[in-house]
C-alpha cells in the first residue's frame, strides 16, 4: 500500500492512535504510552502498512511534544486538526480542513538580570 492516514488523540500520559487505509478501513487502533519506546513502536507499526503516512494530531505541542519530535525525526508529514474543529453528529465525526503543524519552536537564550 502506498499511503495511509494516522490520527492521534493526544493525552498527557497516553495517546490513542488509529491508522486507516485509502478506503477508510481501520488498519490499527491502539492505546500507546507517552514514552519514546511505545511511540517509536507505533510509528514502525504504521509504516509497516504503507510507505507514506499522513499523521493528524489534535494538539500542536505540550503533551504531543515527544510524539511530534519522533515523527519529525523520521520526516513524517504531520497535520494539526484542532479539537474544537471536530463536530459530532449522530454516528459520525466531521472534521474541518486540517492545518499544517507549526514549525518546531526553537529555544531562545534567557536574559540574566
Amino acid at each position: 500500500m502506498d499511503k495511509a492516514w494516522a490520527g492521534v488523540d493526544v493525552g498527557k500520559e497516553f495517546h490513542w492512535a488509529h491508522v486507516l487505509d485509502a478506503s477508510g478501513r481501520e488498519l490499527l487502533s491502539r492505546k500507546l504510552e507517552n514514552d519514546e519506546a511505545d511511540i517509536a513502536r507505533l510509528i514502525d507499526e504504521a509504516l509497516s502498512f504503507a510507505e507514506e503516512i499522513v499523521w493528524a494530531l489534535d494538539q500542536p505541542g505540550g503533551s504531543a511534544a515527544l510524539l511530534l519530535a519522533l515523527l519529525w525525526e523520521r520526516n513524517q508529514r504531520v497535520l494539526y486538526v484542532p479539537g474544537l474543529s471536530i463536530e459530532t453528529e449522530p454516528a459520525t465525526l466531521t472534521a474541518v480542513s486540517p492545518r499544517p503543524m507549526p514549525a518546531m519552536p526553537t529555544s531562545l537564550p534567557t536574559r540574566r538580570a
